[in-house]
């Protein structure tokens, strides 16, 4: 082993197989030790790269030497407790917490922050790439991926300000594109079909389906719309609320998972204000009505306010409704579609009607417009041919113009000059 120098500490194996790593911080002697010669080598480095780093003096004077030397594992645990957990949803951090001790910790959690590299982690995500799926055999997909990468950008970026590391190495990272999925758009036979079904279902909440079609709402929004946020004056209502079923990191609660009904959604632009149809509104009306006659014959029914909520006033969680969609599309003939497939057809018939695409980005909640026209661009089409006609008229005014063969010679030469 090549001979290390003055203040970078000393490795060597101890009697009992081990191995011992010996090294000062702040002037005190600190031992640490392996299993394994690698680990233990992989840790001296990362302590001579963090003695490099640091001056042994300033303006002519000593300085102590503070070596911090931190694994991803570590670093990690401590990034999603301290830095993520109080700043993010639920939801997001339930994800964070699962690439961290699935993928992250197994496969690069023994690699030190000081001395991780962009190869390092381009050869985590090719890997995970291709065998990284925990449920089938074969990589993850491109856009769990790039949550992944996001992830690590905001942790890393905040181990570069806190001192750990020189520079945020995930910048360097290539991942493959995001192949576009193909969406599933109900036609207008197919919608009309479906309206039917819903209405002839013995669930009065099977309105909820009509209602999303002409509202784009997502199914976590739908299922945590109460009536409180419902404006029956002005025949308007405020997206604030998300109901989902999420993991517990409450050791207490023995469920793994619990529906639960939060104050957030998915993004600041899905808190928003959604203005119904005249026709769409009568009918939430009729159906109000409805909830209202049952709670006066059975008091405490639906004591929470939602709008979809079960036969026994219980309210919905998603996956319980998705099976009340699911009954309603086999009712009406239609090959398998999941609920988002309304979200789809409400931004693709709104398009196709002439919305534009700003109006349309604020009432489905997307971040900005440029998500929406990326999503659903290809409903354009259409409405750009239509569009395009309109010159039309201004184009046959040209026609006055002689064509360029009738022109003279001379002028064409001129035109050539």
């Amino acid at each position: 082993m090549a001979r290390r120098s003055k203040g970078e500490g000393s490795l060597y194996q101890a009697s009992d197989k081990s191995w011992v790593c010996q090294y000062k911080v702040d002037g005190q002697r600190r031992t640490k030790r392996f299993k394994r010669k690698s680990d233990a080598k992989a840790f001296m480095d990362a302590l001579s790269a963090v003695t490099a780093e640091v001056p042994t003096t300033f303006a002519g004077q000593p300085q102590k030497q503070t070596a911090t030397v931190i694994t991803m594992s570590e670093w990690m645990d401590r990034w999603l407790e301290d830095y993520a957990r109080p700043t993010v949803k639920l939801s997001t951090y339930g994800s964070y917490e699962l690439y961290i001790r699935a993928h992250i910790k197994p496969q690069i959690g023994g690699l030190y922050l000081n001395t991780l590299t962009t190869d390092d982690l381009q050869r985590f995500f090719n890997e995970r790439g291709k065998s990284g799926n925990l449920k089938v055999q074969g990589g993850l997909s491109p856009k769990t991926l790039t949550n992944m990468r996001n992830m690590l950008h905001l942790a890393l970026g905040q181990a570069v300000k806190n001192g750990l590391m020189q520079r945020n190495v995930v910048e360097g990272v290539r991942l493959p594109k995001n192949q576009r999925q193909e969406m599933r758009v109900l036609d207008r036979e197919e919608q009309e079909r479906l309206i039917l079904a819903a209405r002839l279902a013995p669930e009065p909440a099977a309105f909820g389906i009509i209602f999303d079609l002409f509202t784009g709402l997502r199914l976590g929004e739908l299922c945590g719309l109460r009536w409180e946020n419902v404006s029956m004056e002005h025949q308007v209502f405020q997206v604030c609320e998300t109901r989902n079923r999420l993991p517990n990191y409450d050791s207490s609660i023995e469920a793994a998972t619990s529906v639960r009904t939060v104050a957030t959604t998915k993004t600041e632009n899905s808190r928003r204000t959604v203005y119904l149809l005249d026709d769409l509104f009568h009918d939430l009306e009729s159906y109000k009505a409805i909830q209202d006659s049952i709670a006066r014959q059975y008091p405490g029914y639906n004591p929470e306010g939602y709008v979809s909520c079960q036969e026994n006033g219980q309210p919905y969680e998603p996956r319980t409704y998705q099976d009340l969609f699911k009954r309603c599309v086999r009712q009406a003939g239609i090959p398998d579609a999941n609920f988002h497939a309304l979200r789809h057809t409400f931004a693709t018939r709104s398009l196709e009607q002439g919305m534009d695409v700003v109006t349309l980005s604020r009432l489905l909640g997307h971040a900005n417009p440029s998500i929406t026209l990326d999503k659903y661009g290809h409903a354009l089409d259409d409405h750009k041919k239509a569009s395009i006609g309109k010159l039309g008229e201004l184009y046959s005014g040209t026609r006055k113009i002689p064509p360029v063969t009738t022109r003279s010679k001379a002028a064409k030469n001129r035109w050539e000059r």
